[in-house]
C-alpha cells in the first residue's frame, strides 16, 4: 500500500461510527486484535480511548484546543492547555479517570451483558469483590448518560416506582432501612402509613423504534416530565400515556398529539394502534432485572443501572461494540 494510501486510513479513522469501527476491527488479522500488550499497554478500550481523544485533544478544563504534548506518565500521554495551564490525560475527567486495576478491565467488559453479579464477576476477574463493585460503576457511569435518538412516530410515557434503597451503606444507622426487607409493611394498618417505605418515581418513555428515554424524578409533575422529554421527541410524533394529572397538559407543552388512555376504566388500546402496552412491558423487564436479578440496588445508583439497561436494551451486547460505543461517545 502506498503511504499516501496508509496516511488517508488513518485520518478517517476518527470520523467512523461505532458500527464502522466494528467492521474495521473484524477485517484485522488475527494477530493485530490479539496482540498481547505490554506492560504499559493494559486494555484495548483505554488504547482506543487514547488514540481517538489524541487525535482532536481538548482540555477537560475550559475546552481549549490549544493543547502542547506533555510528556508520559504511566505509560499515558499527557497534555498541557496553554490558556488554563492544566496538564491531563486522555482519561482525565471520565469515569475512567485514576483507574489502578487496568489489566482486568477488558476483561471485565465481558461481565457487563447483564446476566453477571458482583460476585461471579469477580472471580472470573481474579478481583476483589470491592474491586468487582467499582470497576462496575466505572464501566456503567460511561453509558449511562448517552442517548441514542429521538423517539418518534407513536411513542409510549409512563412512570413506575422502586421502593427506596440504601443496599451496600454501611453507615446507616438503622439496618433494616438498608435494602428489601425494608419493604414489609406493618400489619398495623393505623402505622401501615408511617412505616411504608418511600417511593422512587422512574420516568420511562420508548417508542415502537425500541429507542428508550429514562430518568429517575425527584415527583411525578408536568413540570419535571416536561424537563427530561423536552428535545427527545421528534415533532409530530404521537405520544401515549394513561390518564393522570400530570399527562394532562403535557403532550400540548411538547407540541406533541396526545392519546390518553384511561387504564382505571379498562381501557387498554385506542383506536387498534394506540396503548401503553411497550412501555409497561419495558417497566416489568426493568423490575425483574433490578429487584430480581440484583436483589435491589441503592437508589442513589438507581439511574446509573436505568443507562445500562437502555444501553442492553438498545444494542445485541458485543465486546467490541461496548468498546467501541464507549470510547465513540466519550471522544465526541
Amino acid at each position: 500500500m502506498q503511504s499516501q494510501q496508509f496516511e488517508d486510513i488513518l485520518r478517517s479513522v476518527p470520523l467512523m461510527s461505532p458500527e464502522q469501527v466494528g467492521v474495521l476491527h473484524k477485517t484485522l488479522p488475527p494477530a493485530a486484535n490479539s496482540a498481547k500488550p505490554d506492560a504499559h499497554d493494559e486494555s484495548r478500550l483505554l488504547e482506543r480511548l487514547k488514540f481517538y481523544f489524541d487525535q482532536h485533544p481538548l482540555c477537560v478544563r475550559c475546552r481549549s484546543t490549544h493543547i502542547n504534548r506533555w510528556g508520559t506518565k504511566d505509560g499515558h500521554q499527557r497534555y498541557y492547555c496553554k490558556d488554563c495551564g492544566k496538564t491531563f490525560n486522555a482519561m482525565s475527567g471520565t469515569p475512567l479517570s485514576h483507574l489502578r486495576v487496568r489489566e482486568k478491565l477488558d476483561q471485565y467488559v465481558e461481565c457487563m451483558n447483564g446476566e453477571t453479579t458482583l460476585r461471579p464477576a469477580a472471580r472470573q476477574c481474579g478481583v476483589s469483590l470491592d474491586t468487582s463493585f467499582h470497576m462496575r460503576h466505572r464501566l456503567m457511569a460511561l453509558v449511562e448518560n448517552d442517548s441514542y435518538g429521538q423517539l418518534s412516530g407513536i411513542a409510549e410515557e409512563d412512570e413506575t416506582f422502586f421502593h427506596e434503597s440504601h443496599k451496600g451503606d454501611r453507615k446507616l444507622q438503622n439496618p433494616r432501612k438498608r435494602g428489601a426487607r425494608s419493604q414489609r409493611k406493618s400489619r398495623n394498618t393505623k402505622t401501615e402509613k408511617k412505616a411504608s417505605v418511600p417511593l422512587i418515581p422512574v420516568m420511562v418513555a420508548c417508542d415502537r423504534n425500541h429507542h428508550v428515554i429514562d430518568a429517575v424524578l425527584k415527583k411525578v409533575s408536568t413540570e419535571e416530565l416536561q424537563s427530561q422529554l423536552e428535545g427527545q421527541i421528534l415533532a409530530g410524533s404521537t405520544l401515549c400515556f394513561d390518564a393522570h394529572l400530570a399527562h394532562e397538559h403535557l403532550a400540548e407543552k411538547l407540541s406533541l398529539t396526545a392519546k390518553t388512555l384511561v387504564s382505571s376504566s379498562g381501557e387498554r388500546v385506542k383506536e387498534g394502534i394506540y396503548h401503553i402496552q411497550t412501555v409497561n412491558a419495558y417497566h416489568s423487564e426493568l423490575k425483574r432485572w433490578i429487584n430480581g436479578f440484583f436483589k435491589g440496588v441503592a437508589t442513589k445508583y438507581l439511574q446509573r443501572y436505568l443507562g445500562w439497561k437502555r444501553y442492553l436494551k438498545t444494542h445485541t451486547f458485543s465486546i467490541e461494540g461496548f468498546l467501541d460505543q464507549t470510547v465513540f461517545h466519550h471522544t465526541n
